[in-house]
C-alpha cells in the first residue's frame, strides 16, 4: 500500500499526539519469559499502557528473530498492535548489504503495518538506493546510522578524514543528499539520520548537516543520555526530534508513567529551543 509521504505522516503525528516519544520494544528472554509468545504478550501489554504517551514503536528485531519463525510471527503481531494503537512502527533492523541483497530487505520491511526501517549505510550509495526506492514508492521513512549512542561508536565512527571531516560527518553529508528529494514543505525529510543522544556535543553541528532530517534518537534512560538536553535536535520542528526510549519505559514498575514522564521533559526541551 503506498501512503502520504513519511515526513507528512511524522509531524502530523506528533503535533496530534503532542509527543516525539518512540517506544522502543526490546523484549529481553532474561527477563520476559515465555519464548516469542511470552515477548508479543509482554510488547503488547507495554503498548497498551504506554501508548498514548508516545508517537511511535521501535520494535528491535534481534529480540524477535531469535526465537525463528515463531518470533518473526510475534514481530508482525506486535507491529500490528502497535499500528492499532495509532502509533507509526519503525522496524528497527539496521539492515544493509551490497544492492541485490537490500532489495529483498526492502521488501521485506517497507510494508505494512511497517512505516519505516533502520539502515546501516557501511557499504555506500548502491546499497542504500534499492531501501530509498521502495521507501519513495510506498510513502514510508528510513532512519540511517550516523552517529550510534554504543560507547563503542567513537572507535570508527569519528575517526577522521583526510579531507578533516570526522566519518560520521561523511556519513550526514550523505544522508542530506540522499534525502534531499523527499523534503516536504514544513514537515522535514522522509529519510532520517539516527543520532545518539549519548553525544549531544555532536548533535549541534549534525543538524547543521541535515537540516531536513528528523533525528532518531537512541540512548535516554538506560544508556545516560539526558532528555533534557535533546532540545536543539529538533532543528525548529517538533517533528525534527524522535526520543527513543526501551528499557526505561517497559521495565518500569509503570510503563504509562515512564513514558508520560519522558514526553513531557523531551516537550518542554523543544519548546525552550523552539
Amino acid at each position: 500500500m503506498t501512503h502520504a509521504p513519511f515526513a507528512s505522516r511524522l509531524a502530523d503525528a506528533v503535533a496530534a499526539r503532542g509527543s516525539q516519544i518512540v517506544l522502543g520494544l526490546d523484549p529481553d528472554p532474561a527477563r520476559v519469559e515465555g519464548g516469542a509468545r511470552g515477548a508479543r504478550d509482554f510488547c503488547v501489554d507495554v503498548i497498551g499502557k504506554a501508548a498514548e504517551h508516545c508517537v511511535a514503536a521501535k520494535p528491535q528485531l534481534a529480540c524477535f528473530e531469535r526465537f525463528g519463525a515463531d518470533g518473526w510471527q510475534a514481530f508482525e503481531e506486535v507491529s500490528q498492535a502497535a499500528r492499532d494503537a495509532g502509533l507509526l512502527v519503525i522496524a528497527d533492523a539496521k539492515r544493509g548489504d551490497v544492492d541485490a541483497t537490500t532489495r529483498h530487505y526492502a521488501a521485506a520491511f517497507l510494508r505494512d503495518p511497517i512505516d519505516a526501517l533502520t539502515v546501516n549505510p557501511m557499504l555506500g550509495t548502491d546499497s542504500v538506493t534499492p531501501f530509498l526506492d521502495a521507501a519513495a514508492e510506498g510513502g514510508r521513512g528510513l532512519f540511517i546510522l550516523v552517529r550510534t549512542s554504543n560507547p563503542g561508536a567513537a572507535e570508527l565512527e569519528d575517526l577522521e578524514l583526510a579531507d578533516g571531516r570526522v566519518w560520521h560527518e561523511a556519513v550526514a553529508d550523505r544522508v542530506r543528499q540522499w534525502g534531499a528529494a523527499t523534503t516536504v514543505p514544513g514537515s522535514g525529510s522522509s529519510i532520517g539520520a539516527v543520532v545518539g543522544a549519548t553525544v549531544p556535543e555532536r548533535i549541534h553541528q549534525l543538524r547543521e548537516r541535515m537540516p531536513d532530517q528528523p533525528f532518531l534518537l537512541p540512548g535516554v534512560g538506560a544508556q545516560g543520555g539526558d532528555p533534557a538536553e535533546l532540545g536543539p535536535a529538533c532543528g525548529g520542528r517538533a517533528n525534527g526530534a524522535l526520543v527513543s526510549a526501551s528499557r526505561s519505559v517497559i521495565y518500569a514498575d509503570d510503563p504509562a508513567d515512564a513514558a508520560r514522564t519522558l514526553r513531557d521533559v523531551v516537550w518542554n526541551a523543544w519548546e525552550a529551543n523552539g
